[in-house]
C-alpha cells in the first residue's frame, strides 16, 4: 500500500506540473504572436534604413565622423543581451557559450561585457571586466521598447565618444525561426565606411546633400539597431520558452503514462497478494477444523 500511495503521488505532482507548463505555453504562444507582429513590422524598416545607411557611408564622407574612426584596439566592449526569465531552454545558455568562444578568438588586450537582462547579469556577476548601465537593468517588454533602446544608445554612444572603449559589440540571439535562433556577434561601433561606387547615386536623391542625410540618419540606425536587437531576443524567447514547455508537455505526459502502469501493476500485484493471503489463510482454517 506504501508503494501505490507514492506512486499516486507522483502522478499527482506530475499532472500539477502539467498544467502549469501547459499554461505556460500558452502564455508563451499568445506573447509570440504579438512579439512576430512587431518583428514583422519593425524589421522591413531596420533593413531599409541600414541599406540606406551603407550606401552613403562611403569612405570619402566618413573621414571627419568620429562613429567611423577606427582606433587601436585596446579595450572591446561586448553588450550581451539575454532573457529575464528562464524556462526557455538552452536560449541564454548557448549564447553564453557562444560568446566565450568569441572572446578567446579576440584581438584585444581587454574585453568588458555588458550584460543587459537578468540571466546574463547572474551569470557574468562575477566576471573581473563587467560594466553596468542604470538602465539596462529597468527594461520593459510591455513598455515602449524604442524609447528604452534610445536611451541605452545615449549611454553606449557616450563609452565610444569618451573613447572608454575602442569598439562595441551586440551579442545576442538572432530570431530565425520558432524553432531556431542564431547566436549573432554584430559590430555596433565604430562604423564601417564602405568604397564608393559610381553607381551609387542611381537611385537615391539626397537633399540637401549626402553628408547632412548621414548625419541624420545616424542616430536613428544606432537606435534601431538595439531596438532590433531587443525585439529578435524577445521574439526568440518566446519561440524558445513554447518550444520548451511544449517538449516539457510531452515528457510530462509520458512519464504519467508509465506511472500510470506501473500503478496498475502494483495494484495488481497488491490483490493478488490480498488474494493468496485469503486463500492461505482459508485453507489454514479448514485444515485446522479438519483436525
Amino acid at each position: 500500500m506504501a508503494q501505490l500511495l507514492q506512486i499516486k503521488n507522483r502522478i499527482k505532482s506530475v499532472d500539477s506540473t502539467l498544467k502549469i507548463t501547459k499554461a505556460m505555453k500558452m502564455i508563451a504562444t499568445a506573447r509570440l504572436a504579438k512579439a512576430r507582429v512587431r518583428f514583422n513590422k519593425v524589421k522591413p524598416v531596420y533593413d531599409r534604413i541600414e541599406n540606406i545607411t551603407r550606401r552613403l557611408s562611403n569612405i570619402d564622407i566618413t573621414k571627419k565622423n568620429i562613429l567611423f574612426q577606427k582606433r587601436e584596439i585596446n579595450k572591446v566592449l561586448y553588450i550581451i543581451f539575454s532573457t529575464n526569465r528562464g524556462f526557455c531552454g538552452g536560449y541564454n545558455t548557448k549564447l553564453f557559450s557562444f560568446f566565450e568562444e568569441q572572446k578567446i578568438h579576440s584581438d584585444s588586450q581587454e574585453v568588458f561585457v555588458l550584460p543587459i537582462g537578468e540571466k546574463a547579469i547572474e551569470f557574468y556577476d562575477k566576471y573581473e571586466n563587467v560594466i553596468r548601465l542604470s538602465i539596462a537593468d529597468e527594461i520593459i517588454w510591455e513598455k515602449d521598447l524604442f524609447n528604452q533602446s534610445r536611451l541605452i544608445m545615449y549611454d553606449i554612444k557616450k563609452l565610444f565618444l569618451n573613447e572608454d572603449f575602442d569598439e562595441i559589440y551586440l551579442v545576442y540571439n538572432s530570431f530565425r525561426t520558432i524553432l531556431f535562433q542564431q547566436p549573432k556577434v554584430k559590430k555596433l561601433l565604430p562604423l564601417e565606411s564602405v568604397e564608393s561606387k559610381d553607381n551609387d547615386d542611381i537611385d537615391y536623391i539626397y537633399e540637401p546633400n549626402r553628408e547632412v542625410v548621414l548625419d541624420r540618419l545616424l542616430e536613428s540606425y544606432l537606435i534601431l539597431s538595439i531596438n532590433m536587437t531587443l525585439i529578435e531576443l524577445e521574439t526568440g524567447e518566446y519561440g524558445a520558452r513554447m518550444s520548451a514547455m511544449d517538449g516539457a508537455n510531452r515528457n510530462g505526459e509520458k512519464l504519467t503514462k508509465k506511472l500510470k502502469i506501473q500503478y496498475q501493476r502494483a495494484r495488481q500485484e497488491a490483490i493478488t497478494r490480498q488474494i493468496i493471503e485469503i486463500i492461505g489463510g482459508s485453507g489454514t482454517l479448514r485444515r485446522e477444523r479438519d483436525e
